[in-house]
């Protein structure tokens, strides 16, 4: 027996099978029931959403041998007939290959004619709005004043060509795109049934990649089950697929965040040198830029997310790295990018080049009302020496007036200075990216403060305020970066270096198990526990302070 591929194994034969259509389904169904069916109907919609199988369904349901039912049994002779599509008395016509009128006419002729043994003749036409105008006019008044053992099903990608004349004589039904969720419900259900072990995570991504057709999507696991074999992962559907890796799509958002042009390049040739299609990942990347937005504008319980709760906690993390501002604007460069490489001539590798480094290049989008507010308060913090918003002094309310004879002209007022420091957003990336390089800024200004802060790391970034982290072994070095001329003197340095108005605070967390550094030398390093263990003055003196030997000066 040849094989058959799931599309057709697993079509829906009940209205109860129908994956997401139920307002489609029910209404139906209801119809039937009460045999208040039509003459005429309009199934419209997306590829993939079950709009001929409805039509099927409806067409068993009215010539099944128990009916016309709601639910029609699928074992008698007419039921098995329609699924097998050999039924005389259900015709489905491919309007883009009879377009003409001269065809419209035979099926006129047609319609005279009973059903053979069921109690309709349905006439099933797909892509209906492929059909001539003179086709549509033949038709009109067939379908105005049909026999009443006929019935006339159109199904259509595109109910915006049908003419008006045709939609006033039809029941029009809107098919929906099938939500990421349902679908990978239903891949799983079929999946289950031909014992594939195959992970959420990929069944997900199946889902994601069909565009909300249930078609699509049973395609793309056949395609996977072909592929992989017996154990079918994320790693197998990505590569099966040749989809962009989502790890790929978050280290470039990052590289963004961090302003890293060359890390956003590195990020290009790879993509380049992986064989992926630019214009897949350009695709790819902007849908990633949506659900970022669709988080930092509504929250991470939204419902316009259609993802796993992991994926949802990875965005809401990525989301905020960037001010809303930021992320349209990305995305109306990555926009621009996928028109310019379907429509220009130009190379691919010079085009996504230049928008990688546009991108990382961005400043965060600061609003009028905080650099406003910022200039206001000025440089230190305090209102700008009594002048308003705009340079001019403010009036007080209890001063009294001076005399007359101790007028003086009074001295030129000088607009404050502006802030040293822009109200710009730094974010978590920027901050890991450049803090190895700050630490050496630092060092410039006190070596022994650089080092201690070095025994910390960063963890978090929010409204410009930075938390680093301390092991448990680090009790000591806190205490000494939390001295307030040296907290005084890494503020300084973090504005200066980072040209933004930032803070620090410090934690400690027992927990934390600070990264471990290589050390490259010339000679072989020492042996430290040789070297405490030779001097009881060293013994002591970590014994005191608590401390340990993070390194062995060279003697010059």
């Amino acid at each position: 027996m040849s094989y058959l591929v799931f599309a057709r194994k697993y079509r829906p034969q009940t209205f109860e099978d129908i994956v997401a259509q139920e307002h489609v389904s029910r209404t139906l169904q209801n119809a039937v029931k009460n045999d208040r069916v039509g003459s005429g109907y309009l199934f419209c919609g997306p590829r993939g959403t079950g709009k001929t199988t409805t039509a099927r369904v409806l067409a068993k349901a009215m010539n099944c041998e128990q009916g016309p039912t709601p639910t029609p049994c699928g074992v008698c002779d007419a039921c098995k007939e329609i699924t097998a599509g050999t039924s005389m008395d259900v015709l489905e016509i491919d309007a883009a290959s009879n377009t003409g009128v001269d065809d419209v006419r035979t099926l006129r002729e047609n319609v005279r004619y009973l059903p053979a043994s069921g109690a309709k003749r349905v006439y099933i036409i797909d892509e209906v709005h492929r059909l001539s105008g003179a086709a549509f006019d033949a038709l009109l008044k067939t379908l105005e004043e049909p026999p009443e053992h006929v019935l006339f099903i159109f199904a259509t990608t595109e109910p915006s060509k049908v003419p008006e004349t045709i939609l006033s004589r039809t029941q029009r039904y809107d098919f929906k795109r099938v939500a990421a969720v349902d679908l990978a419900k239903h891949l799983r259900h079929i999946a289950d049934q031909e014992q594939l072990d195959i992970t959420d995570e990929a069944l997900n991504i199946l889902a994601r990649k069909a565009d909300g057709s249930v078609r699509d999507s049973l395609s793309l696991m056949d395609q996977i089950a072909a592929y992989a074999g017996e154990k079918i992962g994320q790693e197998e559907v990505v590569g099966a697929l040749g989809l962009v890796d989502m790890q790929l799509l978050l280290d470039f958002t990052e590289a963004i965040a961090a302003s890293d042009a060359k890390s956003t390049l590195a990020l290009v040739k790879k993509v380049l040198d992986g064989g992926t299609d630019v214009k897949d990942f350009v695709t790819e990347l902007l849908e990633h830029f949506r659900l970022l937005m669709i988080v930092k504008a509504t929250g991470a319980k939204s419902e316009l997310l259609e993802l796993s709760e992991a994926d949802i906690a990875t965005l809401a993390k990525q989301a905020e790295f960037f001010e809303l501002g930021d992320l349209i604007r990305m995305t109306k460069i990555g926009a621009d990018l996928l028109t310019d490489l379907r429509q220009t001539g130009l190379d691919q590798r010079l085009l996504i080049e230049v928008a990688a480094v546009r991108m990382s290049e961005l400043e965060s989008t600061v609003k009028l009302e905080q650099v406003l507010g910022f200039l206001k308060e000025g440089q230190s913090g305090q209102p700008n020496g009594g002048t308003d918003l705009f340079g001019a002094p403010e009036k007080k309310k209890d001063s009294p007036a001076p005399a007359r004879t101790e007028l003086k002209r009074p001295p030129e007022k000088t607009p404050p200075p502006p802030p040293s420091f822009p109200t710009r957003n730094v974010n978590l990336p920027t901050i890991q990216s450049g803090w190895k390089k700050f630490l050496g800024f630092l060092k410039q200004k006190n070596v022994m403060l650089s080092s201690q802060l070095a025994m910390a790391e960063v963890k978090s970034v929010h409204d410009n305020k930075i938390t680093a982290v301390f092991a448990s072994s680090g009790k000591v070095a806190r205490q000494v970066v939390e001295r307030q001329d040296n907290l005084n003197l890494i503020a300084s340095c973090l504005r200066e270096h980072f040209g933004a108005n930032l803070t620090i605070g410090f934690e400690v967390d027992i927990n934390h198990k600070p990264k471990e550094t290589p050390v490259v030398s010339d000679e072989p390093r020492a042996q430290v526990s040789e070297l405490v263990k030779n001097s009881p003055r060293l013994r002591m003196l970590l014994e005191k302070v608590e401390g340990e030997i993070i390194g062995v000066a060279k003697r010059k």
